[in-house]
Parts: C-alpha cells; structure tokens; sequence
C-alpha cells in the first residue's frame, strides 16, 4: 500500500508541476512585450483610485486631473533625462595655420557650450562634412582618415591625410581641427573650407 501512495504523490507532483509550467508559459507568451504603462493607462489607474476615495464625489472631475497632471509633471521633474547640444563651426580655407613643431594644419575655436560637467561626465562626437551640400555630401565621424594617390616624376604615390579634432576644457573651452598629412608634409591644397558638427551629449 505504501508503495502505490509514493506513484500516487510521485504522479501527483509531476502533474502540479506540469501545470504550473504550462500556466507560466502560457501567462508569459500571452503578456505584453512593454514592461510600462503609457501615460493614458497611468491617469486611468490614478482616476480611479481618486474615485475609489472619494464616493461621496467631493472631487470635480477638473480637480481629478489637476491632481493626476500634478502628479505626472512632479515626478517627471525629478528624472534625469539624456540632454545634448548640436554646435557648427565652419573653417574657412584661410584660417588653417600651418605648425611646423607638429606637422599639421591648425585651426582653434572657442567652445564656450562645452562645460566642465560634458567635459568630465558628457561625450563629446565631432564630424566634418565631405563633399558639396545637396550633391554628394556625407557626414564622416571625426577622425577622418582618407588615402589619396597622386602622380609625380617618380611614378604614382599615396599619402593618407587625417582630420581629427582635440577638445579642452578651460576659460574659454576650445576646439582645435588638425589637417596632417601621412608624410607631415605642408600640402597647399590641404586647407580647405570644412564644415564640422560636434554633439556635446550629458
């Protein structure tokens, strides 16, 4: 008797077990994908507690929503959201300056947007624009690095000319573009009129 008690639970167990796991599978496949409730679900849900305390109808539907949309803007105040700043510079041809010491075309800007906390705890993204506006342009993250070639008495040569970008932080905050060429040569032709865009996120 014994031993038909033991199949008897054994069976049992592996019954309940069977039935919970389908049960879970079953909630899980049939629940939405969206672990949040929309803003029209949340007022919904506040209504009705508000109604809920209050039966006697001592609250106007006005005053309802005031309280809902208080609720809502004050907790929405306290979230930190993401937050960034587009900022354009454009280098003319003539305001790269040649540096000798590093090899490479210069030119600096004063960033005042960029503060000590984007500096710290931000990200800084800069691209430069290739190419004529509405034509052929495209947008490369910055640095840039292309290989050009070129024919001399010698034969054909390939150089690689990066444009890169530096950032600091300081009273001003500055951005300095940099045009260097693989060979660190002092190309005519390199500065050119360039379009830069940099995203200052915190």
């Amino acid at each position: 008797m014994v031993k038909i008690n033991k199949k008897r639970s054994g069976l049992q167990f592996l019954l309940i077990a069977f039935t919970i796991a389908a049960l879970l599978l079953t909630g899980y496949s049939c629940s939405t994908s969206d672990d949040y409730i929309t803003r029209a679900e949340a007022r919904r849900l506040i209504e009705e507690a508000l109604r809920s305390q209050n039966p006697g109808g001592g609250l106007s539907e006005a005053e309802i929503n005031r309280l809902i949309d208080d609720a809502i803007n004050s907790n929405n105040n306290s979230l930190e959201f993401t937050q960034w700043e587009i900022v354009n510079i454009t280098v003319d041809e003539n305001e790269w300056q040649w540096n000798d010491d590093s090899g490479q075309w210069e030119a600096v800007y004063d960033l005042p947007e960029l503060s000590e906390f984007i500096y710290e705890s931000g990200a800084i993204i800069s691209y430069v624009f290739i190419g004529q506006q509405g034509v052929n342009e495209v947008q490369k993250l910055l640095p840039y690095v292309n290989t050009y070639s070129f024919a001399d008495e010698y034969g054909t040569s390939t150089f690689t000319e990066t444009i890169s970008a530096d950032f600091q932080y300081s009273n001003p905050s500055t951005v300095a573009f940099f045009i260097q060429d693989s060979e660190l040569a002092q190309d005519p032709v390199a500065p050119q009129t360039y379009n830069f865009r940099i995203v200052l996120i915190w």
